[in-house]
């Protein structure tokens, strides 16, 4: 089941503005709002989805490397 990433108002008004001053900036564009949304909209369902579960394989791997180390923290402590 694919849940949608939810932004709040705030964040996703800051988020809008930093796409049109990228467009602006890096590819001398203007774009308007709908089209901003539209990028945004693109980013987080596609791309932010690849980047989330990347994020959440990387943390199983960190919490598994410390749990070993935990486990091997508890063998030197056996007498």
């Amino acid at each position: 089941m694919k849940k949608e990433i939810e932004l709040s108002k705030v964040r996703k008004e800051k988020l809008l503005s930093e796409i049109k001053a990228f467009f602006l900036d890096e590819m001398g564009g203007d774009i308007g709002d709908l089209k901003a949304d539209l990028v945004l909209d693109f980013v987080l369902n596609k791309v932010g989805a690849e980047i989330y579960n990347q994020a959440l394989l990387d943390s199983k791997i960190w919490f598994k490397k410390k749990l070993d180390d935990l486990e091997a923290d508890f063998y030197t402590l056996e007498k």
